[in-house]
């Protein structure tokens, strides 16, 4: 495909890094925007909370990306200090990411609903943009097969699932469908303030990857690629927090009723 896109002189600007780094800037600005705007979030605390947030999601996202090559660096363990090396791992990243924002928001008195709301769309959108730089990078493909999506990437021998787009497109859908149920439930001024976005973010992203990684290529513990264990448990919590969520809703709906 296109793992360099230009170059700089005579360094080469690579199109993994080009659209990962647009996707997080994309997530970062407008969960900034969306968080102080729509989810009427102190500026001040949330700039404390997305910076570190950031931070974790950029180790979450190297680290996981050392499991999904685990063999790899088995073989020569010394490649780990080599960080211009390997990839990253969407899965940790949001995992790392979401933990640390909970923990601040607690320490910093931010409701958590309202950043977790915020960053619900960005996240998805940064997660359909950066997949294709894996997509254009030849990385994260799939396993062989002969289907009509079939995509032969110039070091394979033969042609494989585009996983890397099953990915992106996935995002695309599930970020168009918070989109439309956040503007029928409203935003920072709903009646009863639940979380639902994230919550249906966690279970759909969550089986997206348990569902896609069977197609995709790379190690695998038990028969199951690292993202695919991640995804499963992702979905659990994502059940248990929209019932909750809903549970509430439930419960002073009755009581208002009353």
């Amino acid at each position: 495909m296109y793992p360099v896109l230009f170059h700089l002189g005579s360094i080469p600007v690579h199109s993994y890094y080009v659209l990962w780094t647009a996707g997080l800037w994309i997530a970062l600005f407008w969960t900034r925007s969306r968080a102080e705007k729509r989810y009427l979030v102190d500026p001040d605390d949330l700039y404390h909370v997305l910076m570190w947030s950031f931070i974790a999601m950029l180790l979450g996202a190297r680290i996981g990306g050392y499991f999904d090559n685990w063999s790899v660096y088995a073989q020569d363990p010394s490649r780990i200090w080599r960080i211009w090396e390997g990839g990253m791992s969407s899965m940790p990243a949001a995992i790392s990411c979401g933990l640390t924002g909970i923990w601040l928001c607690r320490r910093k008195g931010i409701e958590v609903w309202r950043l977790a709301e915020a960053a619900s769309v960005p996240t998805m959108a940064c997660i359909a943009v950066g997949r294709w730089g894996c997509f254009l990078n030849g990385c994260c493909h799939g396993i062989t097969t002969s289907c009509p999506l079939a995509v032969k990437f110039p070091r394979l021998p033969l042609p494989v699932h585009p996983t890397q787009l099953y990915y992106s497109f996935g995002a695309l859908a599930i970020a168009v469908l918070l989109w439309s149920i956040e503007r029928r439930i409203g935003a920072g001024k709903r009646k009863i303030p639940v979380a639902v976005l994230w919550p249906l973010l966690m279970i759909l992203y969550g089986a997206e990857r348990f569902f896609v990684d069977i197609l995709r290529d790379g190690d695998r513990v038990m028969g199951f690629k690292v993202g695919q264990g991640l995804g499963f448990l992702v979905a659990l919590a994502g059940i248990l927090w929209l019932s909750r969520s809903l549970a509430v809703v439930y419960v002073r709906s009755r009581t208002q009723k009353g």
